[in-house]
């Protein structure tokens, strides 16, 4: 009877951390899914040969972005993309063997199931949510049978959010900058981690994390940016590249003609920026009670409580507004329906991973 109590008391409390035995039990049933899955399912090409006609050229010596193409269209992701699939390229015999693409795939999708587990533990999310992780049909499908380069991103997106849960700011930088350097979608969260980073260790620390994240950028693109920099910059970090309709998957009803119009996405941008003043002022600040500061904790001798309480109470629940930002960014019409890999963790944790309680 004290066993069965105990265990009710576990499922529902989000006051401590769930025992790490519930993770292995859940990743050998989603083991079980995707396996099934990679020999039942027909797996469905979309962008893995232009990825790999992509690479060879990349292997061939090729460094200037604009020349470099697939039959989907030109290079658009950053380097980290590249390096990722010149490994797939080697071991996968030029991509012609898919099959064992899915599984590589299969094994980062367990991964990131893992890490994502570990960011609710962290932060004391009932264990009831956890089921809910393996019960995606799109997030396997994207994993598994269309070898998407959102996969990496993520799983380094929700690496970074675990280490800052642990207080581990800069091996966090690392993670997030190695995100954005697979696909720039992860830079959505960019406003939240800006928000973590000034109120849990104040604008000096925050500015040195951010010149880590813009070294290692500048270190992953630096065989392109020594040699075609304006190239790199413009097709990596297209900011003005738009979508076609048919890809999007929130904004179908709207039509064609308003979708593609240039006040329709200055709307969403503008609605977006409101959405992020909005929290920031009426959530991220909130532990805190004050604004964001204006300098370091050590050198702000008449507000030092203050400065150790606010980096106390952000320091206790980073995960939940980096992955709010997926769920605020997921709407705009410049991204396509892919980015559900991260949305479909960040919706959840929204009410998983952001349950901490502050003290």
């Amino acid at each position: 009877m004290d066993l069965l109590r105990t265990t009710i008391h576990s499922t529902f409390n989000s006051k401590s951390r769930f025992p790490l035995w519930l993770l292995p039990p859940l990743l050998l049933i989603d083991a079980v899914f995707c396996t099934t899955i990679i020999l039942k399912v027909p797996y469905t090409e979309i962008d893995w040969k232009a990825y790999m006609e992509q690479v060879s050229q990349y292997r061939a010596g090729e460094r200037d972005y604009v020349m470099i193409k697939g039959r989907t269209g030109p290079l658009v992701y950053p380097a980290g993309h590249v390096y990722i699939y010149n490994y797939l390229y080697g071991v996968t015999r030029g991509g012609v063997d898919v099959g064992l693409a899915q599984w590589i795939f299969m094994g980062v999708y367990l991964v990131t199931v893992g890490v994502v587990g570990l960011c609710y533990r962290e932060a004391r999310a009932p264990p009831y949510l956890l089921p809910f992780l393996i019960l995606s049909k799109r997030l396997h499908s994207i994993y598994m049978l269309r070898l998407f380069n959102d996969p990496f991103s993520i799983l380094l997106l929700f690496l970074a959010v675990f280490v800052w849960q642990k207080k581990l700011w800069t091996l966090g930088s690392l993670a997030y900058s190695l995100s954005v350097g697979v696909k720039m979608n992860t830079l959505l969260a960019l406003p939240a981690v800006g928000g973590l980073y000034l109120l849990a260790l104040g604008r000096d620390k925050a500015l040195r994390q951010a010149g880590i994240m813009l070294q290692l950028q500048l270190l992953l693109a630096t065989p392109f940016l020594t040699e075609f920099p304006m190239s790199y910059l413009n097709r990596a970090f297209e900011f003005t590249r738009q979508f076609f309709f048919q890809w999007t998957v929130n904004w179908r009803f709207v039509g064609e003609e308003v979708f593609l119009s240039k006040g329709f996405s200055l709307g969403l941008l503008g609605l977006h920026a409101c959405l992020l003043l909005f929290f920031l002022v009426t959530r991220w600040s909130k532990p805190s009670d004050r604004s964001f500061p204006t300098r370091n904790p050590q050198v702000c001798p008449h507000h030092r409580s203050w400065c150790e309480r606010n980096r106390h109470a952000l320091r206790s629940q980073p995960a939940l507004p980096v992955l709010l930002m997926a769920c605020l960014g997921y709407p705009l019409p410049s991204l396509a329906q892919w980015v559900w890999a991260w949305v479909g963790y960040g919706a959840l944790g929204c009410t998983g991973v952001g349950v901490e309680r502050i003290p």
